[in-house]
């Protein structure tokens, strides 16, 4: 079995056979370089699982929801392909051409919805094949361990990637589809954060007293410098108010001796 992501197909590359009776209904086997086509999905997210009792695809399925557009468009335009591949083979396969139209209204194309209240959140389901009442698709968790398709229910495994097999076209009496169903899924593990849910500090290794040299060297030059800068600012303030006193010390005295001078003229008129 070799898998292909969804993002390196070539749809153009696949091939139909020509149409099988397949108890009550025709299958025609779709082949990439003549190999079944077993593609991987993205992540996805579980919506919804259900699993009936009987082996109807229609009851049996997980419903995901993604914003990944890319695979969105290759579910798509694999259903393109399937109406055109048919309109092309209609008369090798039927014997007969059958108008583009009667063959798009035929199809049963696969059923996405973008999420009214969450603009770019499509989803779809996706069929789980069951034989007996017995899932048949392998189930892993995060460390490649078979688990049980309930265990998908739990909160901590919702985020899962699935291998598809788009088996090929399924040709009913009055319609057709695309027959594709989940052949492997693992949980996917998306949480970035293992958060302790309980107090898990070593209490005996806090040291109480603040480390000297817990300040970077980076910052330590930074205060340094700032100090340096203040003692320069403080030093030009002190020489300014040094000068200033002087000057106004030289002009005291200077009036002084003018007064002094003037009372000596002035006992000399006397």
């Amino acid at each position: 079995m070799t898998t292909i992501s969804y993002k390196d197909l070539n749809i153009d590359d696949l091939v139909f056979n020509t149409p099988e009776r397949l108890g009550n209904s025709y299958m025609c086997n779709l082949y990439h370089n003549d190999n079944l086509i077993y593609i991987q999905s993205p992540i996805l997210k579980i919506k919804n699982i259900s699993v009936s009792n009987d082996d109807d695809d229609n009851n049996n399925y997980i419903e995901v929801e993604s914003d990944n557009k890319q695979f969105i468009d290759f579910l798509l335009e694999m259903d393109e392909n399937c109406v055109k591949c048919t309109f092309n083979n209609s008369n090798e396969w039927f014997k007969k051409d059958i108008p583009y139209e009667a063959i798009d209204n035929m199809y049963k194309e696969r059923d996405i919805y973008e999420e009214d209240d969450r603009e770019g959140i499509y989803t779809t389901k996706l069929s789980i094949p069951l034989l007996n009442s017995k899932v048949q698709c392998n189930i892993y968790n995060n460390n490649k361990e078979i688990i049980d398709i309930d265990d998908l229910n739990n909160e901590n495994n919702k985020y899962i990637i699935m291998i598809l097999h788009f088996k090929g076209l399924r040709i009913l009496k009055e319609s057709f589809y695309l027959d594709c169903y989940i052949n492997q899924i693992k949980v996917i593990n998306v949480n970035k954060y293992n958060i302790l849910n309980e107090y898990s500090i070593i209490d005996q290794e806090i040291n109480p007293e603040i480390d000297e040299n817990i300040v970077s060297e980076e910052i330590q030059e930074i205060l340094e410098q700032e100090r340096l800068e203040k003692e320069r600012v403080d030093k030009e303030r002190f020489e300014k108010e040094r000068l200033e006193k002087e000057r106004l010390e030289k002009e005291k005295l200077k009036k002084l001796e003018q007064i002094n001078k003037l009372k000596e003229e002035l006992n000399n008129l006397n």
